[in-house]
This record gives structure tokens, C-alpha cells and sequence, in this order.
């Protein structure tokens, strides 16, 4: 893979530890999973951000159904093996948590094994953002006067939750650098990051200049800042008539087929929402009739159809689901990944009526069905919310399909689709009741029960006080063995605010003896939980951990418990002689992401540095941390392309890895072996 990618932080900080200018954010679970053992239509697994470099991922369980009402059948799908060394991870101060079984607080055992995409981690980084809401929680926690301010044109009210100094700053110091940076930086990855900072902070006066990147005219600009301005101009959201024309000749534009930016012109039409008279969707259906010789232009066109979130052409989508070819004469046929999108895009508009439903569940349960359909199906599933009767048909569906499907991936999305479905008040107490057998039934254990406990947390983070969820997630917590797994429950959890067990994860993060990964994961929750009472204990992991995925995930829960000292500790840790790259890239993230004034200065110091103190890789890292200080989004745009998407599907869709994954460019940048 090319050196790209230096952004994505723009989804998340915390346990994405390095993020590259496109917007990519690496998503999966640490270890690696032998070539061998995966479809090779899966996305490569990457290490996790905030994971340690080893965890106690396991392979499948029992073949056997489970209860009297039967379970999944899978062997654990295309689990993990053994891994060595780092499995493909960053590197880490101070080690990592290794995995295996363990007892008590989830101690380390020698018997290392990766997870496989069905591990519940993947799934946890691709829609994390939108659970946490850090920046929002952080900006109402931080409650000003409630003034409006003007984002380069744009009028924003800011209800409160930004002080006028902050913006002022941000106007007067990161925009006029940035601005420098896109114009006249030597270095792509720096000057692309500056185009993708500039967008999410609102700075519309540089449209011209990142039409200009993105035309590319004479290859005067290296492909990946053409690429960055052609994502730019989505994030920046504004849909004005010039943005639109151009996005539009480019994504019909076969000439540029040598970059991304024909996909990311796409994805952008997608984010920005606007198809006035259908023209917008008229381009992409026509795009998805012809012939292309670049196979990852079509998903992303299907990606971007979804995001528009146009009711008017479901029919069109369905047609392509049920035919396999768009209903234009002398359409080229669409695969079954392509099909898999378009079902994904229908769950992205959140429409459906009663055939619709019907058809999909056929589809659903059928056993020929193709793994990516049944997958982006069960996912959909948890997107549709008409009416009860269509609630009620889809419930029915997910529980069959959670009894019946040898899928473990189609079991998983099953039941986080279903806990979705509860936590908008749907058969509520129906669905939890489900959700608990599956809790103690679901086969493989280790990769279907974690899914069951988040659903019960979506539940829970929706539904407060709700009966049957807290006392069975503490049970499975409690006594769960493996670490990864035990991690899960933590996270539900977490989201399901029981603040009544917070002590029990407050001594596990303590424990400097307990597996890394959950004591991480520990943290988290804390955090999720929104428990105060454990300020303390969060403060000490950041400050004094030598690990950097604990001090991590315990800068997360800082943010979402309001201890703003993260900021000052996080800023020591910026001047320490001894951090390496990696962990300054992540602290840079966290930093912007919290968006505290006080980063401000030492943030632009890195970018300035003219020592050669600072590798580009680390500066661009730092344009992105300052783009992400002032992003006046407060969830990040580019979560809704990774939100509720089937990971298990992008693999062959390079735009998408490129844009939602960075492990081949993290072992470039950090020479990690594997």
C-alpha cells in the first residue's frame, strides 16, 4: 500500500493511535489472523490502536447448537491463529497485554492468539464514534454563553458549548499555519493533511484551492493530495453548485483512475447530501451501469447513495438487489460485494415497506445466500424503523436468523441490530430476554456473547434502569476467563451506565498486574459509564502507565468523565524527551480531539519545528490534531461512512481500506515487522 493516509483521527482518537490525512482510521483488533484463515474479500487485519500488541484473542468454539432453542453452529469462523512478536502492531512502550485464558483480573498467560473479524472489537472501532460523542459530551461539559460565532461565512450557533476564546484562537492561530501548510509545504502527507483540517474546521475561502489540488491539471500535485482535496471538499460540507459540478466530473472522469480520487469524489457527493432533481443519483446509477475497470469505484458509488439518504431511489437499489445490474439497458453485472453495498445503502437511508422486508428475509435465511448479503442484511436490519408492524416482522427475522445462520458474523450483526431496535424502545423487555439467552448460550462463546453484551449495553445506554441487563452482564463479566472477551462486557458495561459496579473496574485498571487490554478496556468503561468517583484512578493510568494503550483508553475516559488535568498530562507527555513517535502521534490526536485551548501553542510548535526534531509523519499527525481541534462537527463526518458499514466486506474495495484502515502504512512508518 502506498505511504498514505495521515487522517483519520478524523474519526477518533482514542484507539485509533495513528490516523493519516485521507481520514483513514485504522478499525480492527490487535494481532494478526494468518492469511490462510481469512475469505479474501476480508479487510487485512490491522492492530488495534489502543490495544496491547498481543491480546488473548481465541479461535472458534463447540460446532454444536445452543439451549433448547437452539444456536448458532459455526466453529468460529475464520478465527485467529497463533501469532509472534507484535503480530503486526505498532509498537508499544512498555509491552503489551498478551491473551489466553486467565483467572481473577485477567492475568497474562504465554499462549498468544489473534482474533478473527468476528471478534466484537471490530465491530466496537467501526462505530465507536458515534457511541462516545466525545467532542459533544466534552463541549457541554464545558458550557459557555451560548453566543453564535462565524465559521468562515457560515453562521454556527454555538448553544452554549464553545467559548468565543477558543474560536477566537482557532480563527487567529490554527487557520492562518493550515493555511500555510496546504499552500506551501514540501511534504504531501503534510500538505494533504492541511487540506483535510481546513474542511473540517469550515474554511470555505479554500474551495477554489481544493478544487485546484483535486482537478490536478498537469499532475502539478502528488496523488495523494489530489485524492485529500477530493474528500475535502465532502467534509467541508457545502454543497454550493460549484463543489457539485466538480464532484461530478470528477467521478465520471475515467482519466483519473490512477488515484482514489474518482472513489473519494464519490464518497464526498455522498456526505454532502445534495441531489436536487435526482441529478446527483442519476450520475452514480450511471456510473454503476458501465463498465469500470477500477473495482473499487462502484461500492463507494453505492457507499455515497446511501449517504444521500434519498427515499426516491430505494426502488432503483432494489432493483440492483434483486437483479444484480442497475435498470438501465446494456448494465454490466454487479457482484456479490456490490449487491452487499447497495443492501448497505438501503440501510443508510432507513427506508422499507412489507415486501421489502419479506424479500430480505427470504434472503436472510436462505442457506445459498452469499455471506455479504446475509451480513449487510442483518445489519440493515438494525437501520429500518417504519412502524411496529414492520418492527415486529423485522425482530422475528434477526431472532431466527440468531437461531439458525452458521454465520458468526450474521449472528453478531444480528444481535447488535436487535439491541438497537430495543434501545428505541421496540419489545424491549422481548429483546433483552433474548439478548440474555444469548448471553449464555451463543456458540462460540468467546466471539458471539461479547455481541450479545453490547446489545444489552445499547439497551441500557438508551433505556436507563431497564431490568435484566445489569446483573447479567456483571455475572458474565465476573466470571469470564479470557481477557479479550472479558473486555466486551466491560465495554456493555460501561455503556449500560452501571455505575453501582465501577469499583470492580476502578481495581482491575489499578492492577498492574492484570491483562493490558482490559485493564484498558476497564478504563473505557469507567468513562462510558460517566462514573466521577474514579477520577483518581483514570489520572494515574494516564500519568504514570508505561503502556500506550492504557494511557489511551484512559485519556478517553477522562474526556467523557469531564477531568479536563488530561489536558495538562497530556501535554507533558508531548514534551517528553523520551515519548516515541507513535505515542506523540497519539497525544497529538487526543489533544485535538478534546479541542482545550492550552494545545493549541504546543501542538503548532511540532508543525513549525524546523530542528528536524519531529519526523513529517509526526507534523502531519499534528495538522490533524489541530483540524480536529477546531472541526465544527461534533461527531465526526466521516463516522457515517464507517458507522454501521459491513467491515467484512471491504477488503476488495481499496478506497474504502484505504479510508478506514492504515495497518500497512503503520508498519511502514514504524518498521514493524510482519
Amino acid at each position: 500500500m502506498k505511504f498514505t493516509l495521515l487522517l483519520s483521527a478524523v474519526l477518533f482518537f482514542g484507539m485509533s493511535a495513528v490516523a493519516l490525512p485521507h481520514g483513514g482510521a485504522y478499525r480492527g483488533p490487535a494481532g494478526e489472523v494468518p492469511p490462510d484463515s481469512r475469505e479474501p474479500s476480508d479487510p487485512p487485519p490491522p492492530p488495534e490502536g489502543g490495544g496491547p500488541t498481543t491480546p488473548g484473542g481465541e479461535t472458534g468454539g463447540p460446532t454444536t447448537g445452543g439451549g433448547d432453542i437452539g444456536g448458532p453452529t459455526t466453529g468460529g469462523g475464520d478465527g485467529g491463529g497463533p501469532t509472534s512478536g507484535g503480530g503486526g502492531t505498532a509498537p508499544t512502550s512498555g509491552g503489551g497485554g498478551v491473551g489466553g485464558p486467565s483467572t481473577g483480573a485477567g492475568r497474562s498467560s504465554s499462549k498468544n492468539k489473534g482474533p478473527g473479524y468476528d471478534d466484537w472489537t471490530f465491530w466496537w472501532n467501526f462505530n465507536k464514534d458515534e457511541i462516545l460523542g466525545l467532542k459533544d459530551h466534552i463541549r457541554k461539559s464545558r458550557a459557555g454563553t451560548g453566543t453564535a460565532v462565524h465559521v468562515f461565512g457560515r453562521r454556527k450557533s454555538t448553544g452554549g458549548r464553545i467559548k468565543s476564546a477558543t474560536r477566537a484562537a482557532i480563527d487567529n492561530k490554527i487557520v492562518p499555519l493550515l493555511r500555510e501548510m496546504l499552500l506551501n509545504s514540501d511534504n504531501f502527507d503534510i500538505q494533504g493533511a492541511a487540506a483535510i483540517a481546513l474542511a473540517k474546521i469550515g474554511d470555505v475561502s479554500q474551495t477554489a484551492t481544493l478544487i485546484e489540488m483535486a482537478r490536478n491539471k498537469d499532475n502539478k500535485y502528488h496523488n495523494m493530495v489530489e485524492e485529500s482535496a477530493a474528500l475535502s471538499l465532502g467534509l467541508l460540507q457545502d454543497p454550493n453548485d460549484e463543489v457539485i459540478a466538480f464532484l461530478l466530473e470528477t467521478v465520471m472522469d475515467k482519466s483519473k483512475n490512477a488515484s482514489f480520487a474518482r472513489p473519494f469524489a464519490a464518497i464526498s457527493l455522498g456526505l454532502l447530501g445534495r441531489n436536487d432533481d435526482q441529478m446527483v443519483s442519476n450520475v452514480l446509477f450511471e456510473i454503476l451501469a458501465q463498465k469500470e475497470t477500477k473495482g473499487d469505484l462502484k461500492p463507494c458509488t453505492l457507499v455515497a447513495l446511501g449517504l444521500l439518504g434519498d427515499d426516491t431511489i430505494i426502488d432503483d437499489l432494489m432493483f440492483i438487489i434483486k437483479n444484480g445490474r442497475v435498470d438501465i439497458k446494456g448494465s454490466k453485472e454487479l457482484n456479490n460485494i456490490e449487491v452487499s453495498f447497495a443492501i448497505q445503502a438501503v440501510g443508510k437511508i432507513g427506508y422499507a415497506n412489507e415486501e421489502m422486508i419479506s424479500y430480505f428475509g427470504k434472503r436472510l435465511l436462505a442457506k445459498k445466500t452469499d455471506d455479504h448479503i446475509r451480513r449487510s442484511i442483518a445489519i440493515a436490519f438494525g437501520q429500518i424503523d417504519i412502524d411496529d408492524k414492520i418492527n415486529a416482522s423485522i425482530v422475528k427475522l434477526l431472532k431466527k436468523a440468531i437461531k439458525d445462520r452458521d454465520d458468526t458474523s450474521t449472528v453478531n450483526f444480528s444481535m447488535i441490530s436487535l439491541g438497537k431496535i430495543a434501545a428505541r424502545g421496540f419489545e424491549r423487555q422481548n429483546i433483552i430476554r433474548v439478548l440474555n439467552f444469548w448471553l449464555n448460550k451463543a456458540k462460540p462463546a468467546n466471539l458471539a456473547e461479547p455481541f450479545a453484551a453490547l446489545g444489552l449495553g445499547l439497551v441500557g445506554r438508551k433505556q436507563l434502569d431497564v431490568e435484566g441487563i445489569f446483573e447479567p452482564l456483571r455475572l458474565k463479566f465476573d466470571r469470564a476467563a479470557n481477557p479479550r472477551t472479558r473486555s466486551g462486557f466491560a465495554v456493555a458495561i460501561g455503556l449500560s451506565k452501571d455505575i453501582a459496579h465501577c469499583d470492580v473496574l476502578a481495581d482491575i485498571l489499578a492492577d498492574n498486574g492484570a491483562n493490558k487490554q482490559l485493564r484498558g478496556y476497564s478504563a473505557l468503561a469507567l468513562g462510558l459509564a460517566g462514573d466521577t468517583s474514579h477520577k483518581a484512578e483514570i489520572s494515574e493510568a494516564l500519568e504514570s502507565e508505561a503502556d500506550r494503550g492504557i494511557r489511551v483508553q484512559a485519556a478517553v475516559a477522562a474526556g467523557l468523565v469531564g477531568d479536563y488535568r488530561v489536558v495538562d498530562i497530556l501535554i507533558d507527555i508531548l514534551a517528553e524527551e523520551s515519548s516515541s513517535q507513535y505515542v506523540m502521534g497519539s497525544v497529538a490526536l487526543a489533544l485535538g480531539q478534546i479541542g482545550d485551548e492550552r494545545a493549541i501553542d504546543p501542538l503548532m510548535n511540532i508543525v513549525l519545528d524546523k530542528s528536524n526534531k519531529y519526523p513529517d509523519v509526526t507534523r502531519a499527525l499534528t495538522v490533524v490534531a489541530l483540524g480536529q481541534l477546531g472541526d465544527i462537527s461534533l461527531v465526526p463526518v466521516l463516522s457515517r461512512v464507517a458507522a454501521d458499514i459491513n467491515f467484512r466486506a471491504i477488503g476488495r474495495v481499496p478506497a474504502l481500506t484505504e479510508l478506514l484502515t492504515i495497518l500497512e502504512r503503520l508498519r511502514k512508518i514504524y518498521k514493524v515487522d510482519g
